[in-house]
């Protein structure tokens, strides 16, 4: 292997990790002008051997900011995982992780409806709980748990209209 194009890809690869985190796959593709597909695999074996790359760190990562500090679902964390072509094992594990350290679906719905209504309120209305719900689920959550996680938060006037489909 040339060690001249060796240090250029140490070099860029240690530029784009030093930014933020990337998967094996990303990487790759930001590497990929830089050099031969050999010479990219090599460099990148050398990052995994030294552990600046490793996928189940960055799967554990990723997905733990996005529930916790995001609000996102576990399913669209696995959506965005596979767009950056982590291995469905290791989304597995790193999910599993992240549920037994956050409590699960429904815990998550709390935790950020109290980060996005700490201050001001739920709200009450039935507007208001609509709008709610449509912004839960764009953040992929399934409609029983965000009705279980809502259950005593909202008033039960304003969510049985939800909970029956009137």
């Amino acid at each position: 292997m040339d060690s001249g194009i060796h240090k250029v890809l140490m070099k860029k690869a240690g530029a784009f990790l030093a930014r933020w985190a990337h998967s094996r796959a990303d990487l790759r593709r930001r590497l990929a002008p830089f050099g031969s597909d050999e010479q990219v695999d090599f460099a990148l074996g050398h990052l995994e051997r030294l552990n600046l790359l490793n996928d189940s760190d960055y799967a554990y990562n990723f997905a733990l900011r996005r529930i916790r500090r995001l609000g996102w679902s576990s399913a669209k964390v696995r959506t965005a995982l596979l767009g950056h072509q982590v291995a469905s094992s290791i989304i597995d594990l790193a999910l599993d992780r992240v549920r037994s350290e956050s409590g699960g679906e429904d815990s998550v719905i709390r935790e950020y409806l109290l980060k996005r209504y700490g201050k001001g309120g739920l709200p009450a209305d039935v507007k208001g709980v609509r709008r709610l719900i449509m912004h839960l689920r764009r953040r992929g959550f399934e409609e029983e748990n965000i009705v279980r996680a809502l259950k005593g938060e909202i008033p039960d006037a304003a969510l049985r209209r939800f909970e029956t489909g009137e």
